[in-house]
C-alpha cells in the first residue's frame, strides 16, 4: 500500500495532505494567523456558572471565554472543589450531587484542555480530563485506567500491550496504548510513559504559580504533530518542502522513533508539491457542492452549522441489466465516494446521508456494509445508524477541527452565505412597491419633490423596464411624477429609491 504524507510550509501557512494509493486521504492546514488551541492546556478561572444548562463559562485567557459540560468536569482538576450552602436553597446532598452549581463556582480556578475549537460565536469547548499524547501512550492526569487504541486488531498485541500498561501504570493516573504502540517493547513503553509523567507534574507546577488564566502546556506545530500522529507502519514516505522543517522532522523521528523504517524526504522538484501530487485541484473540488462518481451519477453536499445533508443522485448513469441493479451498482459507488468527501472534507456532527431508494433489504445491508467498512480508515469516532427504509443513513463524527471548506471560505457579501440571489423580476417588483411608498410618503409634503430617482443595478433596470414599462408610465401619469433611472454595478439586491 502507497500511502505517504505530503508536507507544504510557508512562511505564514502549514498544509499536510495524507495520501493513500496516490489520491488523497485528508487534509490539514494552519495557519500563523489562526493558531490552533486543540490540545492546549490552561489554568482558567470560572466564570458564569448556567445551572439551567449544566455548564459553566471558563476564562482562559483569549478574547472568548470556554464552555465547560458538567460531563466534562473532573473535580480532581479543581483547586477548591466544593464550597458551602445552606441547605434550604440547594435541597438535599442527594438532590444536587453532581450539578454544576454543586462542583463550580465564579473566580474558582481549574485546570482545562481544549476539547474543540472556538466556533462562530461560541467558545471552545473544555474538558477537565487532561489528556497528554506521547509516542506510544496517551497519559491521563487524573483518571486511572488503561485503555488500547481500538485500530490495534490484532488480540495477541492488545493483550500483550493490556498487561504491560497496567503492570507500569503509576496509581492516580490512567494510560492508553496508540496505534503506534504495535510492536513497541516495555522498556521504549516505560520511558514514554515516565516523559509523559515528567511533562504532566511540570504542567501541574506551573498551575500552582499561576495566578491568573495562564497558557500551560501547547500542542507542538502541525506538522511534528502529524509525524506523531500519523507514525504507523502504513506509512512510507514523508515528503516536504522546506529544509529546515525537513531537518526537524527528521531530528523528532530520531530521537522519538528510532525502529521506524520510513523514508524523510526533501522535495526538490520544480512544480510545487501540492501541485504536483494533484492535492491542489482537490482543494478545488472542496469549494464545489457536485461530486462526480466515475460511472456519471454524482452526489450533493450541503453543510450546514450543525448538519451536513449529502444526496445521492443518478445523473448521466445509465448502466445495469434493470433498474434496481443500475441502483445498486451506483450506491454502492457512491458509498466509499461519500465517505471520502468525509474524510477529505473533514466534516463534523451529524451527517445524513440519503442514497437512491432500493427496495431489496439485502442489497440495502450491503451497501450499509461497504460504508461502514469504508469508515474503519477514519481517524475520527463516529456513530453509524442503520440504513431505513427509505435509504437514509445517519451519523455523527467527532468534531474536533471545523470542516476544511469553513477554513478555505467565508460567506458570500452577495447572498450573506443564503448560496441564492433574488431574481431581477423579484428586485424589480421590490423597486416598484418602493416607488409607490415613496410616492404616498410625499403626498402632501410641500417639501417632496415631484420627482423620483431610482438607483439599481443596471441589469434589474433593464428588466424591470422591459416586464412594467407600462406600470411606470401609469403611475408617472397617475400622481404626477417623473421616474428616472440611474444604473450602477452594484449588488443585485440593493436598490435606493429617493424623492427630490
Amino acid at each position: 500500500m502507497d500511502n505517504q504524507i505530503l508536507i507544504n510550509v510557508t512562511f505564514n501557512e502549514t498544509r499536510v495532505a495524507k495520501m493513500e494509493n496516490g489520491s488523497v486521504a485528508e487534509l490539514y492546514i494552519e495557519r500563523e494567523a489562526e493558531p490552533r488551541i486543540v490540545g492546549n492546556i490552561y489554568k482558567g478561572v470560572v466564570g458564569k456558572v448556567v445551572p439551567g444548562m449544566q455548564a459553566a463559562f471558563i476564562d482562559i485567557g483569549l478574547e472568548k471565554s470556554g464552555f465547560i459540560s458538567v460531563e466534562d468536569v473532573n473535580e480532581d482538576s479543581l483547586y477548591d472543589v466544593y464550597f458551602e450552602s445552606d441547605a434550604d436553597e440547594v435541597g438535599s446532598n442527594k438532590d444536587v450531587k453532581g450539578l454544576i452549581q454543586d462542583i463550580m463556582r465564579e473566580g474558582q480556578h481549574v485546570l482545562v484542555q481544549v476539547l474543540k475549537e472556538s466556533v462562530g460565536g461560541k467558545g471552545a469547548k473544555l474538558s477537565s480530563y487532561i489528556a497528554i499524547p506521547g509516542k506510544y501512550l496517551v497519559l491521563l492526569g487524573t483518571v486511572d485506567i488503561v485503555g488500547i487504541s481500538r485500530k490495534i486488531d490484532d488480540q495477541k498485541e492488545r493483550d500483550r500491550l493490556s498487561k504491560a500498561v497496567k503492570e507500569m501504570k503509576p496509581e492516580g493516573h490512567g494510560l492508553i496504548a496508540r496505534t503506534s504502540s504495535i510492536g513497541a517493547g516495555t522498556d521504549e513503553l516505560r520511558k514514554d510513559m515516565e516523559a509523559l509523567i515528567a511533562q504532566w507534574e511540570n504542567i501541574r507546577n506551573k498551575s500552582e504559580s499561576a495566578k491568573h488564566p495562564a497558557l500551560l502546556y501547547s500542542e507542538p506545530k502541525l506538522y511534528i504533530k502529524t509525524v506523531r500522529d500519523f507514525i504507523s507502519a502504513d506509512i512510507n514516505k514523508i515528503l516536504i518542502d522546506f529544509e529546515p522543517v525537513y531537518r526537524e522532522i527528521k531530528d523528532y523521528l530520531k530521537r522519538n522513533f528510532p525502529d521506524f523504517k520510513i523514508k524523510v524526504e526533501l522535495y526538490k522538484k520544480k512544480d510545487p508539491i501540492f501541485e504536483y501530487f494533484g492535492v491542489e485541484n482537490e482543494l478545488k473540488k472542496i469549494l464545489k457542492r457536485q461530486v462526480w462518481l466515475k460511472s456519471g451519477g454524482h452526489i450533493i453536499i450541503d453543510e450546514a452549522e450543525g448538519l451536513t445533508v449529502v444526496d445521492v443522485n443518478t445523473g448521466r448513469y445509465q448502466s445495469g441489466k434493470n433498474q434496481e441493479e443500475t441502483i445498486y451498482s451506483l450506491n454502492l459507488e457512491a458509498a466509499t465516494e461519500i465517505v471520502k468527501q468525509i474524510r477529505l472534507r473533514n466534516l463534523v456532527g451529524i451527517i445524513v446521508i440519503d442514497f437512491i431508494d432500493i427496495r431489496n433489504p439485502k442489497l440495502r445491508d450491503q451497501i450499509y456494509e461497504a460504508f461502514v467498512e469504508a469508515l474503519k480508515k477514519d481517524r475520527s469516532r463516529s456513530v453509524v445508524l442503520e440504513m431505513s427504509t427509505f435509504g437514509v443513513i445517519q451519523m455523527t463524527r467527532q468534531r474536533l477541527r471545523e470542516s476544511i471548506l469553513s477554513e478555505l471560505a467565508e460567506p458570500c457579501p452577495y447572498c450573506e452565505g443564503v448560496g441564492l440571489l433574488k431574481s431581477h423580476h423579484t428586485v424589480s417588483y421590490e423597486i416598484i412597491r418602493e416607488i409607490k411608498k415613496q410616492i404616498d410618503k410625499s403626498r402632501g409634503n410641500s417639501n417632496k419633490g415631484n420627482k423620483i430617482i431610482v438607483r439599481a443595478n443596471s441589469s434589474v433596470i433593464k428588466t424591470l423596464k422591459l416586464s412594467e414599462n407600462d406600470n411606470i408610465d401609469r403611475m408617472q401619469d397617475k400622481y404626477g411624477v417623473e421616474i428616472d433611472f440611474k444604473g450602477g454595478s452594484g449588488r443585485i439586491e440593493k436598490f435606493q429609491v429617493t424623492v427630490e
